[in-house]
């Protein structure tokens, strides 16, 4: 009897198809509605006997979202360092529709933080920029009213004048970020003092108090933020007010009685500073230039009323 030899099996037959693996149970609460509303992202259960009543089984703010993520009918949200999973029956539909909802406001969010931040930065640096400014420029004009005040007696101290003078240093260049530059040229003014020119000297402190004001009166309140302090409007009032001060202390020591106007503007100047707290007693103010003691002693002492306030700004 012949034998016959059994075929090695083909190596190029197909295997049998192995059973597909299941995905196993969904993960998480599962929801049979959600939707965004109110800057929430809600899912509801049903709930009563004839599951017609819908219920919030869950909130989660879009703003604590930290990620967010669907594969086919669930869905992953993390917020505040908590994962959180939930899944639908698949005639529900899928999640796709809710997180790109969600991821578009989250992008939203991001652009406008950005914005309030660079608005926060620049009132910062805003703020830094106006007191470095007003810092400046008030050491300016007390020196240019001392040699205005200087060059009224009938025997100039020319020794006094260029002290003052030579106070100014170098020439002021200021260059801010969210300010308009501010240049003042000193060297006008130190070389009449060094020579002795007292129409030169005269012409260079007006200049200098001249530039000085108009910078101010340049700033303009309606590009500024009326609730920042110190503001554009704040400090055109607070530099009114000490020029109004210094122009008064030249008066007195000029014999000039007839000051009734500078008074009433400088009274409605300190009105205006009162109104965002820069609060100066008028009264102390106008009495310390009033007394008859020596001439720096006087200067000294009513600007020193006014500088107090400075420091609270």
């Amino acid at each position: 009897m012949k034998l016959r030899r059994k075929k090695p099996e083909d190596s190029s037959d197909q295997q049998a198809p192995h059973k597909e693996k299941s995905k196993g149970k969904p993960k998480g609460l599962e929801v049979g509605k959600f939707e965004v509303s109110e800057d929430k992202i809600k899912f509801f259960v049903a709930k009563g006997l004839s599951k017609k009543q819908w219920v919030i089984a869950r909130e989660i703010p879009v703003a604590e979202v930290e990620h967010i993520e669907s594969v086919d009918n669930e869905l992953t949200v993390t917020s505040k360092g908590i994962v959180d999973s939930f899944h639908t029956k698949d005639k529900t539909g899928s999640f796709t529709g809710l997180v790109e909802q969600v991821n578009a406001m989250l992008e939203e969010q991001h652009i406008s933080q950005e914005k309030t931040s660079q608005a926060n930065e620049r009132t910062t640096q805003r703020r830094t920029e106006l007191l470095s400014v007003i810092d400046r420029t008030v050491h300016t004009v007390d020196l240019s009213f001392d040699v205005l005040i200087g060059l009224q007696d009938k025997r100039i101290n020319w020794q006094q004048i260029e002290n003052s003078a030579k106070g100014f240093s170098e020439n002021l260049n200021f260059t801010g970020q969210t300010l308009p530059p501010l240049s003042l040229e000193y060297t006008k003014i130190t070389s009449a003092a060094r020579a002795q020119v007292p129409k030169d000297a005269s012409n260079g402190a007006f200049n200098i108090l001249k530039a000085t004001y108009r910078y101010f009166d340049g700033l303009k309140p309606e590009e500024d933020i009326m609730e920042n302090s110190p503001n554009f409007q704040t400090t055109k009032n607070l530099v009114l007010a000490y020029f109004l001060l210094n122009d008064l202390l030249l008066g007195r020591f000029v014999g000039d009685e007839n000051n009734a106007r500078e008074i009433h503007e400088l009274d409605v100047a300190l009105q205006s500073l009162a109104e965002a707290n820069f609060i100066i007693n008028a009264e102390a103010l106008k009495g310390s230039i009033s007394l008859e003691d020596e001439k720096q002693t006087v200067i000294d002492g009513a600007r020193a009323v006014f500088k107090e306030q400075l420091k609270y700004l």
